[in-house]
């Protein structure tokens, strides 16, 4: 008896558990029949030869991950379904020499850079790097005309 309110009992807390996990957000494997036709259309004119991983419609939007040319991007639309930005890790030598240069020349040249991002916009490319130092961490954004956009 005690067994089978032992097991009884787990699998109340095991779907409590699940359940719990799966609020605030809609995560799911997709297919191009899940996704509105104005997010398809732009993912299809934009990054035609990209393989959608997963979609994930929040509360400010949808995520949509994709996989293009080995790559794996996020894709993000507002809840009007405007694409908004699409980002991805790069390595420190993808960024163009003008920005790394300008990162050398600016006052975080002896910062470790952590990570790399690219982010691209309807109003033009950025790079966003994470900047350490002993304790300080600094984000430092650039557009693509070298300029530091946000500190």
């Amino acid at each position: 008896m005690k067994t089978r309110l032992s097991v009884f009992v787990l699998c109340i807390c095991s779907i409590a558990l699940l359940a719990s996990c799966s609020r605030g957000q809609n995560k799911s494997k997709a297919t191009t029949e899940t996704i509105s036709k104005p997010i398809r259309e732009l993912l299809s004119k934009q990054y035609p030869n990209a393989t959608i991983l997963e979609v994930d419609r929040k509360k400010n939007g949808t995520e949509i991950d994709i996989q293009e040319k080995n790559i794996h991007k996020e894709v993000w639309f507002d809840k009007s379904e405007k694409w908004v930005s699409t980002r991805w890790k790069v390595r420190e030598q993808d960024v163009p020499v003008a920005i790394t240069d300008a990162l050398i020349h600016s006052a975080y040249a002896m910062y470790k850079v952590e990570d790399i991002t690219a982010v691209e916009k309807p109003d033009g490319m950025f790079y966003e790097f994470e900047l350490k130092q002993d304790d300080n961490e600094v984000r430092l954004v650039f557009d693509s005309k070298a300029q530091i956009a946000v500190q």
